[in-house]
């Protein structure tokens, strides 16, 4: 009776604890961990809803998520080649936050901001808790995270559960209870179901468990991880005849291979907003974090050096195992497909910059790469030029036809500049054979180009306006004898925009 009353009374002191007295009681490395995740959340958050959607994100918006949620599991299975949590989930909270930039995107800021403590917990399991800071804090700064967190797409989610997996089946090895297998399933099967590509980790996960725990101690977690891959493989195989993601092989390996390494450390600033590769701003970034690296060579780090071969083999294997399939015809190698290594991948930089065997230079080259990180992602949140194009601004300045009218422009910019118009647009393939009649044509390019020459246009046609919204430029092209003039689509095609590629978008216009 004694003991029962003095449980009760300690809860009840407990409970009439200050709010002061249980801040006093957190660790360091606890508010740390604190303010590295406010630290996240500000980066994500604050500019979540500035930049218009760009092409991916418009499919997520318009194609996806515009019905019932069964139009959105459908419309996963016939244009989509990714899984459907992300979209599940972003589906019921759109119901909420509507399909907006800032709503849709918070799910990837919310999974962003989530994995940096997250990061945290898997350094202390690793090393302890020196190289938790420094993987969140390597998190909570990285590009490529930030960008993520910030598109509306499967990637951040995927991040956050590859990661949780991590944490869970480092849990499960180390003390083999039941519970820290199941939940290692769960996270598992969910990665999967959110991005195939998190299957080549968590393969060897599995094996790593199987190999330490024996299949009677690992089967919960296995039995949960298979019931969930046998559920999205009809997906998957569905997906991969449709041929979606075919376009990736066209690009070489190799420059596929540099750009993701340019991009975990820079995030995206080249081909997909329409700029040119800028291998100069990924150097710094990437000798320092070869260079962390580098301290685990050290004679004197031999338990990091330990540590760090569990999370460099996720690497290997997230990285290793798709180029490996390039040999049998399967490419599916891209910088934002092998986005589950870079939590591990951090995680062990993180385990070099807390070895005890060169803490001064190891704190001298994460302050570094921390520094830089924090200063590329607020020039990427701040420069137009780092960002994607502001189609909602173009579209703001063109408003509503004033006649049948086409639009030549980047032709992964005609899905966002089609969302923002409103007016029923519609783009115009390569291969359509019709004779399309219109009032007016507007060029629309990545910064001031030269102005199109005529023969583009057929005779007729006079410069009526030239505006530009920042980076992309507008300049309008009206037909000036009564009537509509015929639209010179292969012509237009060859205009010169300063983008890769170039395609025509029609609002109003009807066959001759």
């Amino acid at each position: 009776m004694e003991v029962a009353t003095l449980g009760r009374s300690g809860r009840a002191r407990a409970a009439r604890r200050s709010p002061a007295a249980w801040a006093r009681e957190r660790s360091r490395a606890f508010w740390i961990v604190v303010g590295l995740t406010a630290l996240a959340a500000l980066l994500r958050f604050a500019t979540l809803g500035v930049q218009s959607y760009h092409h991916d994100e418009v499919v997520t918006a318009s194609r996806v998520l515009r019905g019932s949620f069964g139009h959105a599991m459908d419309a996963v299975w016939f244009s989509e080649s990714t899984p459907p949590v992300y979209y599940a989930l972003a589906w019921l909270w759109t119901q909420l936050a509507g399909t907006g930039e800032f709503g849709l995107r918070a799910v990837s800021a919310a999974a962003g901001v989530a994995t940096v403590p997250v990061a945290y917990l898997i350094g202390v399991q690793l090393r302890g808790r020196r190289a938790g800071l420094w993987a969140a804090a390597l998190v909570a700064v990285n590009p490529m995270l930030l960008w993520y967190s910030q598109e509306a797409r499967a990637y951040a989610l995927v991040t956050l559960f590859g990661a949780l997996s991590v944490l869970y089946w480092l849990r499960a090895e180390r003390g083999g209870a039941r519970r820290d297998f199941v939940w290692w399933g769960v996270w598992s099967g969910l990665a999967i179901c959110t991005h195939y590509f998190a299957a080549f980790p968590i393969v060897a996960e599995a094996l790593m468990l199987l190999r330490r725990r024996g299949l009677r101690g690992s089967l919960a977690g296995i039995a949960i991880l298979g019931g969930c891959a046998i559920a999205v493989a009809p997906l998957a195989i569905h997906q991969m005849s449709i041929g979606h993601a075919e376009w990736i092989g066209n690009f070489s390996l190799g420059n596929r291979l540099w750009e993701t390494a340019a991009t975990f450390v820079t995030g995206e600033t080249g081909d997909i907003i329409a700029r040119p590769e800028r291998p100069w701003l990924a150097f710094v970034p990437l000798a320092l974090t070869l260079a962390a690296l580098a301290l685990l060579l050290r004679r004197p780090a031999g338990r990091e050096r330990r540590a760090a071969r569990r999370p460099l083999l996720l690497v290997l294997a997230a990285i290793g195992i798709p180029v490996a399939l390039v040999v049998v015809g399967t490419d599916f190698v891209l910088a934002r497909n092998l986005i589950p290594a870079l939590v591990p991948l951090l995680a062990a930089v993180g385990i070099a910059l807390a070895s005890p065997a060169s803490r001064r230079l190891g704190t001298v080259v994460g302050a570094l790469l921390v520094a830089y990180s924090l200063g590329f992602c607020i020039l990427a949140s701040t420069d137009e030029q780092f960002q994607r194009p502001n189609w909602s601004a173009v579209a703001a300045q063109m408003g509503p036809p004033r006649g049948p009218r086409a639009t030549v422009t980047w032709t992964l910019g005609e899905g966002p500049l089609r969302y923002y118009l409103s007016t029923g647009a519609f783009q115009v393939r390569a291969q359509d054979h019709v004779d399309w009649l219109v009032k007016e044509v507007d060029f629309v390019s990545d910064g001031a180009v030269p102005a199109p020459p005529h023969s583009l246009l057929g005779p007729g046609f006079r410069q009526v306006g030239r505006e530009d919204t920042g980076r992309l430029y507008i300049r309008r092209y009206r037909f000036q004898p009564p009537g509509l003039a015929p639209l010179r689509l292969p012509h237009l095609r060859s205009a010169k925009l300063d983008f890769r590629t170039t395609g025509v978008l029609l609002d109003g216009v009807g066959p001759e």
